[in-house]
């Protein structure tokens, strides 16, 4: 991009340029994002579409998402798939993904404020695929939880989808499926988003109707 706009002094530049960066600006990937970039981006209420299974087929860069969280200049996220340039589909092959580029980054950093944002729990992966990417969409208002009055678009998810050894390591946290502390349902879902897959979706509901149920699910 920066080939064909040589006055402008960084990538963020070139779209700024034309009066681009603002709310509802949505950037892909952000992989070499300068300091300054993602304090632009912050202070214009623009956003970064962090696409870490794409990253890391392509080998094209690694996001530093500890860094797009600072809090004194917190960039807009949405986590997306990019299935252009990656190769995998589901939200929760992102977050597995993203988890280890956190922690890939966490190791190369001498600020532990920013390798500890690095690290991607599962409270903190779930809600930025949901209420976190709608507000980094700003459509928060429609989406992205289940106040009255908001759009009930979501999915069911069986927290022991994907490999048979899943079902296994579920079973040592919270033997009949039912978490009794914070601590157990956070860990149900990090081996959800570490090794679920598509198994793992039981019901999908677009605007309060179902429009798919898993064959062999009440």
């Amino acid at each position: 991009m920066r080939g064909h706009a040589p006055d402008s002094a960084d990538y963020v530049a070139v779209y700024e340029k034309y009066g681009l960066v603002g709310p509802k600006f949505s950037g892909g990937h952000g992989v070499w994002l300068s300091d300054d970039e993602f304090r632009r981006l912050s202070a214009s209420g623009g956003a970064i579409t962090f696409c870490p299974c794409s990253n890391l087929f392509l080998g094209s860069g690694l996001f530093r998402l500890g860094r797009a969280t600072d809090p004194a200049w917190r960039v807009r996220l949405s986590f997306g798939t990019d299935v252009g340039g990656g190769n995998h589909f589901s939200m929760l092959n992102v977050l597995d993904d993203a988890y280890k580029i956190g922690m890939v980054n966490d190791a190369r950093l001498d600020d532990p404020a920013e390798a500890e944002r690095n690290k991607l729990s599962a409270y903190r992966g779930f809600w930025s695929i949901t209420l976190g990417g709608a507000a980094g969409l700003y459509i928060d208002d429609l989406v992205g939880n289940f106040a009255a009055g908001k759009e009930a678009d979501f999915v069911v998810l069986d927290c022991n989808g994907g490999p048979p050894a899943l079902a296994w390591r579920q079973s040592l946290i919270a033997e009949d499926g039912k978490p009794s502390t914070l601590e157990q349902a956070a860990d149900l879902l990090f081996g959800l988003m570490t090794v679920g897959d598509d198994r793992a979706i039981e019901q999908t509901w677009a605007m309060g109707r179902q429009v798919y149920l898993r064959r062999g699910s009440n």
